[in-house]
């Protein structure tokens, strides 16, 4: 028996297929992934790191969404899709999605460390619009920093006392807020593995 071989879908495809199932799906090389519930701490680690940006943009033009908020990866009916669990767009567009982000975060989770730290990582730095990429740690209190302006080189900012500093956009992000509501959680969980260093 013939196995059924589904042709990739396009963007306009994806976006049509979400409207009538009413759920999100990311697009990577016509493929369309459901997107499934995270953990309750991949979800507090990304509303602090969205809580914590927010307030140092009034004033300007950039608003900060979470994974509800599409982000379209190109201009070609091939394009991919991505759902950033958190992302900060200057230039807003009127559509379901965005196209211009100028920081997007994601956090680590089992199913997706090979798509963020690869997939994702080489998508986003596509997009001439971003200035930088933060890679969160949802087991540590680890953030790895990659920014444009220094070649994409890996940064890896630890503990309650670490603070990260991004000049594009302008932004002080200390670890200590990020992960407040998870941090008794990560302390006996990483000292029970001998790995407190790391708070």
């Amino acid at each position: 028996m013939a196995e059924t071989v589904l042709k990739p879908l396009t963007f306009e495809e994806l976006e049509d297929l979400e409207e009538r199932d009413g759920l999100r799906y990311e697009l990577w090389g016509g493929e369309p992934v459901a997107m499934t519930g995270g953990t309750p701490a991949h979800n507090l680690i990304a509303l602090a790191l969205a809580r914590t940006i927010y307030p140092q943009l009034k004033g300007t033009p950039c608003r900060v969404f979470m994974a509800d908020v599409g982000l379209r990866l190109g201009i070609s009916t091939r394009s991919d899709k991505a759902y950033p669990d958190v992302m900060i767009v200057c230039n807003l567009k009127p559509e379901t999605y965005q196209t211009e982000p100028v920081l997007v975060a994601e956090v680590l989770s089992e199913s997706s460390v090979g798509r963020d730290r690869n997939t994702k990582f080489k998508a986003y730095k596509a997009l001439a619009t971003v200035q930088a990429y933060l890679i969160l740690s949802q087991t540590a209190v680890e953030i790895e920093v990659y920014r444009r302006a220094s070649g994409w080189a890996e940064e890896v900012f630890r503990g309650g006392e670490a603070v990260i500093e991004l000049a594009q956009p302008l932004l002080r992000l200390p670890l200590r807020a990020i992960y407040e509501d998870v941090w008794d959680e990560l302390i006996g969980g990483n000292r029970e593995r001998g790995r407190g260093n790391r708070i």
